[in-house]
């Protein structure tokens, strides 16, 4: 077992891992997705943020129009945006799983026959019409005379609908027909999780892939035996060659989207995060706030206000503040994106 790092160090390790730094950006959507074994995708326009921080002058229509990029849930029972090439191991893994867990969900709800009725109707009208909001399918379904789920239900269906195989998301939020994901042996599916969750995550320890991944400690404990030989520093297993990588240097100003997965990949948000200030990032009911970094450290969480084309930017302040000019240019960049004129913090 090797000598632990410093904070310090983990925190750049980290941070280039997730392609947060400009020696490691990613120079596509499908490829930073696949760096962080996908992008929690629940807030659709969040999901394109965090792709934004990944890749440098992405445009959204870059994202909207890839179709490569499929949305469905994956690790932890969440909805995620990963490469459609992805999909099979990712499902080996955790699609039985959930599929389990929102059939239950439907069950309590008392609509499950409903909902296998719905299935084969939905992926009809998808195969008909094309891709189609969940609204338009709701609609469709009562159209065709379809059993009313009830409104406890609808929130349930589409990721039970999409776990169980003929649907998929897309990054815009719709959802379209699909072959169920190819099958993957469960073995090489873990060694494939073990490899790639060090490659985004790394340094990491067992317990922040079972924190990430939502799988009992054991499991994630054989996919880093399956993978095969890593590095230690300490507890922290990282992927040969990485501790003696030269390390990148952190932007001096990150501005990370709501749910970034820089803040959900491993069991504590330390040290991105200080302790002191997780409530600020997490205040409660299933929010994890948009995030500013100052050399990748959480100085404050951000939003924006106002309404039209014209907006501000403003800062809720818990650390030093970022450094205007860094500051000035993310603000800049974040409006380019969102096409909207954005005005930094007064």
């Amino acid at each position: 077992m090797g000598a632990p790092i410093t904070p310090a160090q983990l925190l750049r390790r980290r941070l280039a891992a997730q392609r947060l730094c400009a020696e490691t950006a990613a120079s596509s959507a499908p490829e930073a997705a696949a760096a962080v074994c996908g992008i929690q995708a629940q807030d659709v326009r969040a999901s394109r943020l965090a792709l934004r921080s990944r890749v440098p002058g992405i445009e959204r229509a870059d994202i909207e129009a890839d179709e490569a990029l499929v949305r469905t849930w994956t690790v932890r029972g969440t909805v995620h945006l990963i490469p459609a090439a992805d999909h099979g191991w990712l499902h080996a893994l955790t699609g039985e799983r959930n599929r389990s867990y929102y059939e239950r969900l439907i069950e309590q709800r008392g609509a499950i026959e409903a909902a296998r009725r719905a299935l084969p109707a939905m992926v009809a009208m998808l195969e008909e019409r094309g891709p189609l909001s969940r609204a338009e399918l709701l609609t469709g379904l009562e159209e065709r005379g379809s059993p009313s789920l009830g409104p406890r239900a609808v929130n349930v269906l589409m990721p039970w609908a999409c776990v169980s195989g003929p649907i998929v998301g897309l990054p815009d939020g719709r959802f379209r027909a699909a072959d169920p994901p190819p099958l993957v042996d469960r073995e090489q599916a873990l060694a494939t999780m073990g490899r790639r969750y060090l490659a985004g995550y790394g340094p990491a320890t067992e317990r922040d892939l079972a924190k990430w991944s939502g799988l009992p400690l054991g499991t994630c404990r054989r996919a880093f035996e399956a993978h095969g030989e890593t590095e230690c520093a300490g507890e922290l297993h990282a992927l040969p060659g990485t501790l003696d990588a030269e390390l990148p240097s952190p932007p001096s100003v990150s501005l990370l989207a709501p749910f970034d997965t820089a803040l959900l990949g491993w069991a504590s948000r330390e040290p991105i995060v200080r302790a002191a200030d997780e409530a600020g990032v997490l205040p409660g009911g299933g929010i994890l706030r948009a995030v500013a970094l100052a050399r990748g450290r959480a100085v404050a969480t951000w939003r924006i206000e106002g309404s039209g084309h014209k907006r501000r930017l403003t800062l809720d302040a818990f650390g030093r503040a970022p450094a205007k000019r860094g500051l000035a240019e993310e603000v800049a960049d974040v409006g380019r994106f969102l096409g909207l004129d954005l005005r930094p913090p007064a």
